[in-house]
């Protein structure tokens, strides 16, 4: 797994390697965000750190990239900060999917232990809508994550997962949902 560290600053690469190199990753680092931004389809990284506090304008902009699939698919976006950001960059961190570096040992665990596959899955929620949705099948642990957030169900009836090679009828709980990813235990109808 790669890890793409951004960062001018000693402080911030001497803090966030220990901890990337700790969950497995190789670490690549670059000093301008910019030429990160011209490799990224190159590198193909798994996860990124970087500040917000360097590189107040061009960090979006990096977000932009990692999510139209550029840089590779679901490569995860944090920030590292030694101040807090703007309640406006805050909603817009937000809303581009990109969590504080904190929260990383708690959102990463799961992705770093355990190998998963991507799946579809189809479900109903309590309202009786039908969703499909794409997600990540975690087999050795028997759990998927979405990218949704499933707040109004603690269970699925229902759930429907299709691989390349088979289609499965589950049942699920709602384990917990976290800055927009919904972690689903599953079992076997």
């Amino acid at each position: 797994m790669k890890a793409l560290v951004i960062s001018d600053r000693s402080e911030i690469y001497n803090n966030v390697t220990p901890v990337l190199k700790e969950k497995g990753f190789d670490i690549i680092h670059y000093k301008w965000i910019i030429k990160a931004l011209d490799n990224i389809e190159e590198i193909q990284p798994d996860l990124i750190v970087l500040s917000a506090g360097e590189y107040p304008r061009h960090w979006k902009t990096l977000a932009g990239f990692v999510q139209s699939g550029i840089g590779g698919n679901d490569v995860k976006m944090y920030l590292y900060e030694t101040t807090p950001l703007s309640e406006e960059d805050q909603k817009k961190a937000a809303d581009l999917g990109i969590l504080s570096f904190e929260e990383f040992e708690t959102v990463a665990e799961v992705n770093v232990e355990h190998s998963f596959h991507n799946v579809d899955i189809a479900y109903n929620d309590n309202s009786g809508l039908l969703h499909l949705t794409s997600a990540k099948y975690y087999e050795d642990v028997n759990v998927i994550e979405v990218n949704e957030n499933l707040t109004n169900v603690s269970y699925l009836k229902s759930l429907t997962m299709f691989d390349e090679n088979k289609v499965v009828s589950l049942t699920a709980d709602v384990e917990n949902v976290t800055d927009g990813i919904t972690r689903l235990k599953v079992y076997q109808i």
